[in-house]
């Protein structure tokens, strides 16, 4: 999709006429030259003086600059050093009536494209004027056939993920690199209307907090009037009281034909100044942003119900225990910290949480006088227990966003040394998940108070496991257990 907006993008550029600057300090140039250019493909536009020709090259996207080399005051050369800073692609031609090889060595060494000597005939100057054109439109066309290739790599990259943290990220580092920008913001609007900053990159953290206020207000003003804006470094200047920003584009986010919030890109240390091609391109880009973002939160917002419905079963199952209150939430909480110890990336984690919160899910199965026994269990009574596991995991494998919690479920109870239920599995035969899971199951069953005794402490549990590592348990979670556990006891935090 967006590889066919920045081709459409191509063969409408490839359409519009290219902009020719003429500045001369004399009318009357001006106006022959103007003449001689009539009836190209070119939009020709006059200045009269380095502030006038200031002017358009801030404003307007240009391609070719044709200068006299003395404007009373000012030189062509001063034109020269202005073009590159404001339009650092155009193709510059100086014009001069006192050619020498002193003077013609050195506009070419300050970055003019070539140069006319005066008078010139008609022929001469299209045909100079024609080849920088050329020269232009080929380097736009190769620049954005390059936009194709890095945007259609961006834009797989941005379909495959979901993670928001991620994603925002993905567009903010994107961005920076894509449009030469030393601060990159995103705004998005609130469910209450309000427009906040969500993520933003900075090249100079000495001056982060004027450009989040510039970008703030920016995001505002654009999210409200739904279009896109530059602003020149005077206009920055007029808005900021500080001469710290070069240029700046802010571009709304919409997707579905709703203001998702804006993307804020500022140059402080690059002094070119953005131009509506860029502008162009960046609107593509956010079109896909935008798409994603929207995208991301939808997947959120489903994955946030499906959590809810897991707390619901979570829930659901302690209503039936009376004396297991809290475990599962307890489970949860112990096992995070053995992950980050075993370095489980966040996919992982949230597969973990699921799991602990869901692992009891069989429960439901077992019939209250069992579950509910004030008493150790009959041989009877523990054989229908011990088919908790594969009755959760039956409950669960046709749910396909519950999948993930299926090892927790069906194998917490199997033991390193093979002596456990349901499958009786050893060792690494074991998915991780189980392994994991019975320690911790294990040592908060330990610490519990039941029925029929009360709850060891936290350093007898611990030393049950330790006796344990290698036969009941994996000897690497163990170690890991107790690194967490250590780990939550000196941490004032918690």
């Amino acid at each position: 999709m967006i590889v066919n907006e920045i081709l459409a993008s191509l063969n409408k550029a490839k359409e519009d006429p290219e902009l020719v600057l003429v500045v001369d300090d004399e009318a009357s140039i001006l106006e022959v030259i103007d003449e001689m250019l009539q009836g190209l493909t070119y939009e020709v536009v006059l200045a009269q003086s380095l502030a006038e020709a200031d002017k358009i090259l801030k404003d307007k996207e240009v391609a070719v600059v044709l200068t006299d080399l003395v404007l009373g005051a000012d030189s062509g050369v001063d034109v020269i050093f202005h073009t590159q800073k404001y339009q650092p692609n155009a193709k510059i031609i100086l014009m001069t009536g006192k050619p020498t090889i002193q003077n013609a060595i050195s506009v070419l060494k300050n970055g003019a494209y070539d140069y006319l000597v005066k008078p010139f005939d008609m022929e001469t100057l299209k045909a100079t004027v024609k080849r920088g054109a050329d020269q232009v439109r080929l380097e736009r066309e190769n620049i954005r056939l390059n936009e194709i290739m890095s945007f259609y790599k961006i834009s797989e990259a941005m379909g495959s993920e979901i993670d928001p943290d991620r994603l925002l990220k993905l567009i903010l580092d994107t961005a920076v690199r894509e449009f030469n920008a030393d601060f990159a913001a995103l705004h998005l609007i609130r469910r209450d209307g309000r427009i906040n900053k969500q993520k933003s990159v900075c090249k100079d953290i000495n001056i982060y907090e004027i450009l989040t206020k510039f970008s703030q207000d920016l995001a505002e003003e654009v999210s409200y009037k739904g279009k896109p804006l530059i602003i020149n470094d005077q206009e920055a200047y007029i808005r900021t009281g500080m001469r710290v920003i070069k240029s700046s584009i802010c571009q709304p986010l919409m997707a579905k034909g709703k203001i998702l919030g804006t993307l804020n890109l500022i140059r402080t240390k690059t002094p070119h100044q953005y131009t509506t091609g860029q502008l162009t391109t960046l609107s593509l880009f956010a079109a896909k942003a935008a798409i994603e973002i929207e995208n991301s939160k939808l997947y959120q917002d489903l994955e946030d119900a499906y959590f809810d419905t897991v707390a619901a079963l979570s829930n659901a199952i302690e209503a039936r225990d009376r004396y297991t209150g809290g475990h599962n939430e307890r489970v949860w909480q112990i096992t995070i910290g053995i992950a980050k110890g075993l370095g489980w990336g966040d996919d992982k984690v949230k597969e973990l949480k699921m799991g602990a919160m869901l692992h009891d899910i069989g429960k439901i199965g077992v019939p209250d006088a069992i579950l509910n026994k004030p008493g150790p269990l009959t041989p009877q009574e523990f054989a229908i227990m011990k088919r908790h596991p594969e009755v959760g995991a039956s409950m669960v494998e046709k749910i396909t966003f519950l999948n993930p919690a299926l090892p927790y479920i069906l194998y917490h109870h199997e033991r390193y040394d093979g002596h456990g239920y349901p499958i009786g599995l050893r060792g690494e035969d074991i998915p991780i998940q189980g392994r994991l899971l019975a320690v911790v199951d294990t040592f908060d069953a330990i610490t519990s108070d039941r029925p029929y005794r009360k709850g060891k402490g936290v350093d007898k549990a611990i030393t049950e496991i330790q006796n344990n590592a290698g036969s009941q348990f994996d000897s690497g979670v163990v170690a890991a257990f107790l690194a967490s556990i250590e780990y939550m006891e000196t941490d004032p935090v918690l």
